[in-house]
Protein backbone atom coordinates (compact mmCIF):
# COMPACT_ATOMS: atom_id res chain seq x y z
CA UNK A 1 0.00 0.00 0.00
CA UNK A 2 0.98 3.36 -0.56
CA UNK A 3 0.68 5.92 1.79
CA UNK A 4 -0.51 9.27 1.00
CA UNK A 5 2.46 10.51 3.44
CA UNK A 6 5.34 8.90 1.61
CA UNK A 7 4.21 11.22 -1.92
CA UNK A 8 3.18 14.02 0.45
CA UNK A 9 6.24 16.42 -1.45
CA UNK A 10 5.02 15.68 -4.42
CA UNK A 11 1.71 16.65 -3.65
CA UNK A 12 1.65 19.59 -1.84
CA UNK A 13 2.79 21.35 -4.89
CA UNK A 14 0.54 19.72 -6.72
CA UNK A 15 -2.64 20.91 -3.97
CA UNK A 16 -1.93 24.34 -4.60
CA UNK A 17 -2.33 24.44 -7.99
CA UNK A 18 -5.38 21.94 -8.44
CA UNK A 19 -6.94 24.94 -6.41
CA UNK A 20 -7.38 26.60 -9.86
CA UNK A 21 -9.88 23.88 -11.37
CA UNK A 22 -11.81 23.85 -7.82
CA UNK A 23 -12.24 27.49 -7.74
CA UNK A 24 -12.82 27.78 -11.53
CA UNK A 25 -15.99 29.26 -11.08
CA UNK A 26 -14.44 32.16 -8.94
CA UNK A 27 -11.74 32.83 -11.29
CA UNK A 28 -12.01 35.57 -14.36
CA UNK A 29 -12.68 35.15 -17.40
CA UNK A 30 -9.35 35.11 -18.73
CA UNK A 31 -7.74 33.07 -16.03
CA UNK A 32 -10.84 30.65 -17.15
CA UNK A 33 -10.02 30.91 -20.94
CA UNK A 34 -6.21 30.60 -19.59
CA UNK A 35 -7.50 26.84 -19.20
CA UNK A 36 -9.67 26.49 -21.89
CA UNK A 37 -9.17 25.78 -25.76
CA UNK A 38 -9.11 28.94 -27.88
CA UNK A 39 -12.28 30.75 -28.89
CA UNK A 40 -13.88 28.55 -26.62
CA UNK A 41 -17.48 29.96 -25.86
CA UNK A 42 -19.23 29.30 -22.48
CA UNK A 43 -21.91 30.42 -19.80
CA UNK A 44 -20.59 33.04 -17.56
CA UNK A 45 -20.32 31.67 -13.90
CA UNK A 46 -23.57 32.33 -11.71
CA UNK A 47 -25.51 33.62 -14.65
CA UNK A 48 -28.08 32.58 -16.98
CA UNK A 49 -28.19 35.16 -19.49
CA UNK A 50 -24.46 36.32 -19.92
CA UNK A 51 -21.92 34.52 -22.45
CA UNK A 52 -17.80 34.61 -22.84
CA UNK A 53 -16.14 34.02 -25.72
CA UNK A 54 -12.30 32.85 -25.42
CA UNK A 55 -9.70 35.11 -28.02
CA UNK A 56 -8.60 32.69 -30.78
CA UNK A 57 -4.91 33.73 -32.98
CA UNK A 58 -7.54 36.59 -34.65
CA UNK A 59 -10.37 37.38 -32.08
CA UNK A 60 -9.81 39.03 -28.73
CA UNK A 61 -11.82 37.60 -25.57
CA UNK A 62 -15.77 39.08 -25.92
CA UNK A 63 -18.26 39.04 -23.14
CA UNK A 64 -21.76 39.56 -24.21
CA UNK A 65 -25.55 39.05 -22.96
CA UNK A 66 -28.34 37.23 -24.40
CA UNK A 67 -31.61 39.70 -25.52
CA UNK A 68 -34.12 40.22 -23.36
CA UNK A 69 -36.21 36.93 -22.02
CA UNK A 70 -33.38 34.70 -23.49
CA UNK A 71 -31.22 32.17 -21.92
CA UNK A 72 -28.32 31.00 -22.69
CA UNK A 73 -27.69 27.14 -24.42
CA UNK A 74 -23.98 26.13 -23.59
CA UNK A 75 -24.62 23.26 -25.48
CA UNK A 76 -25.89 25.15 -28.52
CA UNK A 77 -23.42 27.78 -28.14
CA UNK A 78 -25.74 30.58 -28.14
CA UNK A 79 -28.51 32.56 -26.84
CA UNK A 80 -32.27 30.69 -26.83
CA UNK A 81 -35.72 30.86 -25.74
CA UNK A 82 -35.52 30.41 -21.60
CA UNK A 83 -37.69 26.79 -22.37
CA UNK A 84 -35.02 25.25 -24.47
CA UNK A 85 -32.39 25.30 -22.27
CA UNK A 86 -31.34 24.92 -18.39
CA UNK A 87 -29.52 27.11 -16.43
CA UNK A 88 -27.41 25.59 -14.07
CA UNK A 89 -27.72 28.01 -11.77
CA UNK A 90 -30.81 28.67 -11.31
CA UNK A 91 -31.59 28.54 -7.50
CA UNK A 92 -28.37 26.87 -7.23
CA UNK A 93 -25.68 29.55 -6.94
CA UNK A 94 -22.10 27.91 -5.94
CA UNK A 95 -21.46 28.01 -2.30
CA UNK A 96 -18.36 26.94 -0.51
CA UNK A 97 -18.02 23.60 0.80
CA UNK A 98 -17.82 23.46 4.60
CA UNK A 99 -14.59 23.51 6.22
CA UNK A 100 -14.11 19.62 6.70
CA UNK A 101 -11.07 19.98 8.43
CA UNK A 102 -12.54 21.30 11.80
CA UNK A 103 -12.19 19.01 13.79
CA UNK A 104 -9.40 17.18 12.68
CA UNK A 105 -5.94 17.16 13.74
CA UNK A 106 -3.24 18.88 11.95
CA UNK A 107 -1.42 16.93 9.16
CA UNK A 108 -4.57 14.84 9.00
CA UNK A 109 -5.48 12.85 5.21
CA UNK A 110 -9.45 12.81 4.83
CA UNK A 111 -11.41 11.75 1.85
CA UNK A 112 -12.66 15.32 -0.96
CA UNK A 113 -16.35 14.72 -1.26
CA UNK A 114 -16.18 16.82 -4.33
CA UNK A 115 -14.03 14.87 -5.99
CA UNK A 116 -15.30 12.91 -9.23
CA UNK A 117 -12.87 9.95 -9.20
CA UNK A 118 -12.05 9.44 -5.69
CA UNK A 119 -8.31 10.77 -6.55
CA UNK A 120 -9.26 13.39 -4.07
CA UNK A 121 -8.26 14.20 -0.37
CA UNK A 122 -7.65 16.68 1.51
CA UNK A 123 -4.42 17.41 3.86
CA UNK A 124 -5.63 19.60 7.14
CA UNK A 125 -3.11 22.00 8.22
CA UNK A 126 -3.88 24.15 10.97
CA UNK A 127 -7.40 23.48 10.31
CA UNK A 128 -7.02 24.49 6.22
CA UNK A 129 -8.11 22.69 3.62
CA UNK A 130 -5.09 21.98 1.19
CA UNK A 131 -6.93 19.96 -1.72
CA UNK A 132 -4.43 17.46 -4.06
CA UNK A 133 -4.36 14.02 -5.94
CA UNK A 134 -3.54 10.59 -5.73
CA UNK A 135 -1.27 10.07 -8.81
CA UNK A 136 -1.53 8.01 -11.61
CA UNK A 137 -3.34 5.06 -10.91
CA UNK A 138 -4.00 5.42 -7.32
CA UNK A 139 -6.96 6.01 -5.57
CA UNK A 140 -7.71 7.99 -1.88
CA UNK A 141 -9.36 5.41 1.02
CA UNK A 142 -11.40 7.52 2.93
CA UNK A 143 -10.83 4.65 6.21
CA UNK A 144 -6.99 3.63 5.58
CA UNK A 145 -6.62 7.36 4.92
CA UNK A 146 -4.10 6.88 2.27
CA UNK A 147 -3.84 6.45 -2.07
CA UNK A 148 -3.97 2.90 -3.00
CA UNK A 149 -3.96 1.09 -5.95
CA UNK A 150 -7.66 0.63 -7.82
CA UNK A 151 -7.52 -3.29 -6.67
CA UNK A 152 -7.67 -2.21 -3.33
CA UNK A 153 -10.20 -0.22 -3.43
CA UNK A 154 -13.72 0.05 -5.36
CA UNK A 155 -14.42 3.70 -6.09
CA UNK A 156 -18.48 4.05 -5.02
CA UNK A 157 -20.70 4.86 -7.88
CA UNK A 158 -22.05 7.50 -6.60
CA UNK A 159 -19.13 9.12 -5.99
CA UNK A 160 -17.78 8.76 -9.71
CA UNK A 161 -21.10 10.53 -10.84
CA UNK A 162 -20.91 13.58 -8.46
CA UNK A 163 -21.05 17.02 -10.86
CA UNK A 164 -18.03 19.27 -10.63
CA UNK A 165 -18.82 22.89 -10.37
CA UNK A 166 -15.59 23.52 -12.95
CA UNK A 167 -18.27 21.70 -15.47
CA UNK A 168 -21.71 24.09 -14.67
CA UNK A 169 -20.98 26.59 -17.18
CA UNK A 170 -19.04 24.20 -19.86
CA UNK A 171 -20.50 22.57 -22.94
CA UNK A 172 -20.57 18.66 -23.24
CA UNK A 173 -16.97 16.91 -23.86
CA UNK A 174 -15.13 20.81 -23.33
CA UNK A 175 -11.39 20.27 -22.43
CA UNK A 176 -10.08 21.70 -19.75
CA UNK A 177 -5.62 22.21 -19.27
CA UNK A 178 -4.65 20.24 -16.20
CA UNK A 179 -3.05 22.98 -13.80
CA UNK A 180 -0.35 20.06 -12.97
CA UNK A 181 0.68 17.50 -15.62
CA UNK A 182 1.08 18.91 -19.16
CA UNK A 183 0.41 15.23 -20.17
CA UNK A 184 -2.72 15.22 -18.77
CA UNK A 185 -6.09 17.28 -19.13
CA UNK A 186 -9.63 16.86 -17.76
CA UNK A 187 -12.87 16.90 -19.88
CA UNK A 188 -16.84 17.55 -19.26
CA UNK A 189 -18.94 14.47 -19.91
CA UNK A 190 -22.58 15.12 -18.68
CA UNK A 191 -21.12 17.84 -15.90
CA UNK A 192 -18.63 14.93 -14.33
CA UNK A 193 -15.30 16.23 -14.53
CA UNK A 194 -12.90 13.32 -15.90
CA UNK A 195 -8.86 13.10 -15.86
CA UNK A 196 -7.29 11.67 -19.22
CA UNK A 197 -4.14 10.98 -20.30
CA UNK A 198 -2.08 12.05 -23.77
CA UNK A 199 -0.32 9.06 -25.77
CA UNK A 200 2.99 8.64 -24.97
CA UNK A 201 5.40 10.69 -26.17
CA UNK A 202 2.51 13.25 -26.34
CA UNK A 203 1.20 16.60 -24.47
CA UNK A 204 -2.07 18.22 -23.85
CA UNK A 205 -1.80 21.76 -25.73
CA UNK A 206 -3.61 24.43 -23.71
CA UNK A 207 -4.48 26.77 -26.73
CA UNK A 208 -5.46 24.06 -29.41
CA UNK A 209 -7.25 21.81 -27.05
CA UNK A 210 -5.67 18.31 -28.33
CA UNK A 211 -2.80 16.17 -27.79
CA UNK A 212 0.59 16.77 -29.79
CA UNK A 213 4.08 16.01 -29.95
CA UNK A 214 5.65 16.80 -26.47
CA UNK A 215 8.23 18.72 -28.66
CA UNK A 216 5.41 20.97 -30.05
CA UNK A 217 3.47 21.41 -27.05
CA UNK A 218 2.32 24.60 -25.42
CA UNK A 219 1.55 23.69 -21.84
CA UNK A 220 -0.37 25.76 -19.55
CA UNK A 221 1.68 27.91 -17.44
CA UNK A 222 1.95 25.55 -14.33
CA UNK A 223 2.12 22.29 -15.98
CA UNK A 224 4.88 20.16 -16.08
CA UNK A 225 6.13 17.60 -18.42
CA UNK A 226 7.07 14.17 -17.08
CA UNK A 227 10.94 13.32 -16.78
CA UNK A 228 11.80 11.15 -19.80
CA UNK A 229 10.64 7.44 -19.00
CA UNK A 230 13.92 5.49 -19.19
CA UNK A 231 13.96 2.74 -21.53
CA UNK A 232 17.59 1.18 -20.83
CA UNK A 233 15.07 -1.80 -20.20
CA UNK A 234 13.74 -2.11 -23.26
CA UNK A 235 15.22 -3.35 -26.71
CA UNK A 236 15.36 -0.91 -29.47
CA UNK A 237 15.57 -3.39 -32.07
CA UNK A 238 13.04 -5.89 -31.05
CA UNK A 239 10.48 -3.71 -28.76
CA UNK A 240 10.89 -6.31 -25.58
CA UNK A 241 12.11 -5.86 -22.48
CA UNK A 242 15.72 -6.69 -20.94
CA UNK A 243 16.09 -8.01 -17.98
CA UNK A 244 19.24 -9.23 -15.18
CA UNK A 245 22.56 -7.58 -15.03
CA UNK A 246 23.30 -5.04 -18.04
CA UNK A 247 25.99 -3.30 -18.94
CA UNK A 248 25.79 0.36 -18.81
CA UNK A 249 25.76 1.36 -22.58
CA UNK A 250 27.68 4.98 -21.51
CA UNK A 251 30.14 3.47 -18.68
CA UNK A 252 32.84 0.64 -18.16
CA UNK A 253 32.62 0.99 -14.67
CA UNK A 254 28.54 0.83 -14.24
CA UNK A 255 25.65 -1.52 -14.56
CA UNK A 256 22.11 -1.79 -14.58
CA UNK A 257 19.56 -4.35 -12.89
CA UNK A 258 16.68 -4.55 -15.23
CA UNK A 259 13.36 -6.31 -12.98
CA UNK A 260 10.97 -8.66 -14.66
CA UNK A 261 8.27 -6.52 -16.56
CA UNK A 262 4.88 -5.97 -14.95
CA UNK A 263 2.72 -7.00 -17.77
CA UNK A 264 3.99 -6.40 -20.93
CA UNK A 265 5.79 -3.01 -19.14
CA UNK A 266 9.66 -3.01 -19.20
CA UNK A 267 10.98 -2.02 -15.79
CA UNK A 268 11.10 1.75 -16.00
CA UNK A 269 13.05 2.00 -12.58
CA UNK A 270 16.16 0.09 -12.66
CA UNK A 271 18.83 0.15 -10.12
CA UNK A 272 21.86 1.73 -11.43
CA UNK A 273 24.86 0.64 -9.54
CA UNK A 274 28.79 1.64 -10.06
CA UNK A 275 31.80 -0.25 -9.25
CA UNK A 276 34.82 0.24 -7.12
CA UNK A 277 37.16 2.81 -8.33
CA UNK A 278 39.49 1.04 -10.65
CA UNK A 279 37.25 -1.96 -11.41
CA UNK A 280 34.92 -2.12 -14.43
CA UNK A 281 31.58 -4.51 -14.81
CA UNK A 282 32.81 -7.79 -16.70
CA UNK A 283 28.90 -8.59 -18.71
CA UNK A 284 30.14 -12.51 -18.80
CA UNK A 285 30.82 -12.97 -15.36
CA UNK A 286 28.36 -10.56 -13.68
CA UNK A 287 31.61 -9.22 -11.53
CA UNK A 288 33.00 -6.16 -10.80
CA UNK A 289 37.01 -6.68 -11.51
CA UNK A 290 40.03 -5.21 -12.44
CA UNK A 291 39.56 -2.71 -15.09
CA UNK A 292 42.84 -4.35 -16.83
CA UNK A 293 40.88 -7.73 -17.27
CA UNK A 294 37.83 -6.80 -18.55
CA UNK A 295 37.22 -5.60 -22.35
CA UNK A 296 35.54 -2.39 -23.12
CA UNK A 297 34.80 -0.83 -26.44
CA UNK A 298 34.32 2.96 -24.50
CA UNK A 299 36.36 5.87 -23.51
CA UNK A 300 38.72 4.13 -20.55
CA UNK A 301 39.46 7.52 -19.45
CA UNK A 302 36.36 8.29 -17.98
CA UNK A 303 36.29 7.91 -14.29
CA UNK A 304 39.82 7.32 -13.43
CA UNK A 305 42.81 9.69 -12.65
CA UNK A 306 45.56 8.16 -14.38
CA UNK A 307 47.14 9.88 -17.14
CA UNK A 308 47.54 7.48 -19.66
CA UNK A 309 45.26 4.22 -20.10
CA UNK A 310 45.36 0.90 -22.66
CA UNK A 311 43.57 1.04 -26.23
CA UNK A 312 40.95 -1.34 -26.47
CA UNK A 313 41.89 -3.78 -29.47
CA UNK A 314 45.68 -2.49 -29.57
CA UNK A 315 48.15 -3.34 -26.55
CA UNK A 316 50.67 -1.03 -28.14
CA UNK A 317 49.15 2.02 -27.77
CA UNK A 318 47.82 4.43 -25.62
CA UNK A 319 45.56 7.49 -24.88
CA UNK A 320 46.28 10.49 -22.84
CA UNK A 321 44.07 11.62 -20.44
CA UNK A 322 42.67 15.00 -19.59
CA UNK A 323 39.61 16.11 -17.70
CA UNK A 324 38.24 12.56 -17.90
CA UNK A 325 38.47 11.89 -21.59
CA UNK A 326 40.86 10.81 -24.13
CA UNK A 327 42.36 13.52 -26.08
CA UNK A 328 45.47 11.78 -27.84
CA UNK A 329 46.60 8.57 -29.21
CA UNK A 330 50.37 7.38 -29.03
CA UNK A 331 52.09 4.31 -29.79
CA UNK A 332 54.83 2.48 -28.18
CA UNK A 333 57.89 1.56 -30.15
CA UNK A 334 58.40 -1.52 -32.26
CA UNK A 335 58.63 -4.35 -29.84
CA UNK A 336 57.36 -2.56 -26.60
CA UNK A 337 53.84 -2.82 -25.31
CA UNK A 338 52.09 -0.37 -23.14
CA UNK A 339 51.66 -1.31 -19.20
CA UNK A 340 48.68 0.61 -17.85
CA UNK A 341 49.81 -0.47 -14.70
CA UNK A 342 53.33 1.18 -14.77
CA UNK A 343 52.26 3.85 -16.83
CA UNK A 344 54.83 2.96 -19.53
CA UNK A 345 56.19 1.48 -22.62
CA UNK A 346 57.82 -2.27 -21.76
CA UNK A 347 59.44 -5.49 -24.15
CA UNK A 348 57.09 -7.40 -21.79
CA UNK A 349 53.09 -7.87 -23.47
CA UNK A 350 51.21 -8.74 -20.84
CA UNK A 351 48.05 -9.87 -23.01
CA UNK A 352 45.69 -7.09 -20.86
CA UNK A 353 42.69 -8.62 -21.88
CA UNK A 354 41.62 -4.76 -21.84
CA UNK A 355 43.30 -4.15 -24.89
CA UNK A 356 43.28 -7.30 -26.87
CA UNK A 357 42.06 -7.60 -29.89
Amino acid sequence: MIRASGILSLLLVASALGDVIDDFEYLSVGEMCDLLPQETSFLRPSTCDSWVTCAGNYSVLEQGGCAAGLTYNKELGRCAQASGAVCPYTGNIAVQPKNLCANESDGAFVEDPSSSDCRGYVLCRNQRQIKANCPNELIFHPKSRSCVYQNQYECPTSQTKKTSPACRPLSNNTRLADPVHCDQYLECVDEVLHSRSCPVQEAYDADLGVCVPVERVNCYETAALPEPENTFCLDNVTGKARTGYLADDLSCSQYYICGKPIGEKHDTEPKHLSCPQGQYFDFEKLSCRDRLNVRCQLDRCVGTNLTYVNVAGDCQSYGRCSGGITVSLGHCPEGYFFDERNQGCSQTNYHYIACSA
